[in-house]
C-alpha cells in the first residue's frame, strides 16, 4: 500500500456498532486517538435492530460474563449522567406461566435475590399490578429492578457525535474497509474508494460482515449466522409496559436460570417454537409503540444465501399468536417488521482473536452485545493496549 495521503492515528475501529464504538471510545480515554470507521451513514445492523433490553440474566451467574454485564450497566449509567443517550432504568419482567416455571423463579429469587435486586411476585400480585397481563397465562413473575432499557435506533446516533466532541475519535462514516495489512511498524487499512488509514492496532469489529476482511478466518471459525425476526405495532394510547417483558420461554433461553436446581424440570418447549427458536420478548418503545420478537434460525456461513433476507409469514404468524396468549393490548396492528443479523458459536461466547501483534478481531458476541459488550470492550482493549 502507498503512503501517499495515508490518515493516521494510534488506533483504528472498523465497525461503529456497539462493540466497535465502545472499543474506540475506552482506546481514547487512555489517551489515543481513535478513527473509527463505520461503511454506512449510522450504523443500521444488529445494534440498531434489537429490543433494547439491558438485561442480567443473560449470560451464566458467576462468571466473567457476569462481570462484563455489571461493568455495562455502570458505564452506561456513567455516560447517560454526561449526555442523554436513551438509558433508563426501568427494570425486567420474567413471567411463569407453570408451577415448574415459577419454581424456578422462586429459586432464582432465593439464591440471587440480593446480588441481583430481583423480587417475586405471585399471582394475584402480579396481575393486581400488571392487568395487562392474561389471567391464564400468568402463575407470578420475577421483577429485575435494576435492569435497563435503550432505544437501539436512537443510542448510538447519539453517543457517536457526543463521543466525537469529548474524546479524541474521529467518525469517518460511508467508508467500507476492503483490506488491512502491515505496513512497516504499522498497519494500514484500505477502504473502497482507495482512501488509506495507518495506525499501530487496528481493531475489527464488523458485526454479522464476515466476506471482506479475513474472511478465511471466519470461514473456520465455527461461527454461523443468526436470522431473527422482529415485529412493531402501531403506537398503543397509553403506556401499558413499564418494564422489559420476558416471557416464560425466557426462563429456559437465558443462561442465569439455569443455576437454579429445578431448571431441568421444565416443560419442553412446542416444536414450533423450538424449530424457529422462538423466543416471546415485548418492549414499548418511546414513542408507544411495541416491539414483539424474536426467532432464531442458524446458517453455516456455506448456506447463506439471498433467501435468508425474506421474512417468514409463519415466524410472524407465531409471535404474534404467543404474544397474544401473555398480553392484552388495545392495539395490535403491525406498524413494521424486519430481520436481525448476527454471528452466533454453539460453544464460544464471541470471536476475539489477534491475526498478529496490531490486528484484532472482535465480533460474534451474538445476543447478549447491548447487555455485555461495553463491558468486554473495556476488558478487551486492556487486556490488548495494557492496564
Amino acid at each position: 500500500m502507498s503512503t501517499q495521503n495515508t490518515r493516521t492515528a494510534d488506533v483504528i475501529v472498523i465497525g461503529a456498532g456497539i462493540i466497535g464504538t465502545f472499543h474506540a471510545y475506552f482506546a481514547a480515554r487512555r489517551g489515543l486517538k481513535v478513527l473509527l470507521l463505520e461503511r454506512h451513514d449510522w450504523p443500521t445492523e444488529a445494534s440498531t435492530r434489537n429490543f433494547g433490553m439491558i438485561t442480567s440474566t443473560i449470560v451464566e451467574t458467576d462468571s466473567e460474563w457476569t462481570q462484563f454485564a455489571d461493568r455495562t450497566r455502570e458505564i452506561y449509567h456513567t455516560i447517560q449522567q454526561q449526555h442523554d443517550i436513551t438509558v433508563r432504568q426501568r427494570g425486567s419482567m420474567y413471567v411463569a406461566s407453570t408451577a415448574a416455571e415459577l419454581q424456578v423463579l422462586r429459586e432464582f429469587e432465593q439464591q440471587f435475590g440480593t446480588s441481583y435486586a430481583c423480587t417475586l411476585l405471585d399471582a394475584q400480585e402480579a396481575l393486581a399490578r400488571y392487568p395487562f397481563l392474561r389471567p391464564e397465562s400468568c402463575s407470578g413473575l420475577l421483577l429485575f429492578q435494576h435492569d435497563f432499557m435503550v432505544e437501539p435506533r436512537q443510542l448510538l446516533r447519539k453517543l457517536i457525535p457526543y463521543l466525537v466532541e469529548t474524546e479524541a475519535i474521529e467518525y469517518i462514516p460511508h467508508t467500507t474497509a476492503v483490506e488491512v495489512a502491515a505496513s512497516g511498524q504499522h498497519y494500514q487499512v484500505k477502504d473502497a474508494a482507495g482512501h488509506l488509514f495507518t495506525a499501530e492496532q487496528v481493531f475489527v469489529c464488523s458485526g454479522a460482515e464476515y466476506r471482506t476482511l479475513f474472511p478465511d478466518y471466519f470461514r473456520t471459525s465455527g461461527f454461523q449466522v443468526c436470522k431473527l425476526q422482529m415485529l412493531r405495532t402501531v403506537p398503543q394510547p397509553e403506556r401499558l409496559l413499564p418494564h422489559n417483558l420476558l416471557s416464560p420461554m425466557s426462563i429456559r433461553r437465558y443462561p442465569a436460570f439455569a443455576a437454579c436446581p429445578s431448571y431441568g424440570l421444565l416443560e419442553p418447549l412446542d416444536e414450533q417454537v423450538r424449530r424457529y427458536g422462538i423466543h416471546l420478548l415485548l418492549k414499548q418503545a418511546d414513542d408507544g409503540t411495541i416491539i414483539i420478537g424474536d426467532s432464531h434460525e442458524y446458517f453455516p456461513f456455506e448456506e447463506v444465501s439471498g433467501d435468508h433476507e425474506y421474512t417468514n409469514p409463519e415466524i410472524t404468524r407465531l409471535e404474534l399468536h404467543y404474544a397474544q396468549q401473555l398480553v392484552d393490548l388495545p392495539n395490535w396492528q403491525i406498524q413494521s417488521m424486519w430481520n436481525g443479523y448476527y454471528l452466533h458459536h454453539p460453544q464460544q461466547m464471541i470471536y476475539a482473536r489477534s491475526i498478529d501483534s496490531g490486528i484484532h478481531i472482535a465480533t460474534g458476541i451474538a445476543g447478549k452485545g447491548m447487555s455485555t459488550g461495553p463491558g468486554f470492550s473495556q476488558a478487551n482493549i486492556t487486556a490488548i493496549l495494557g492496564s
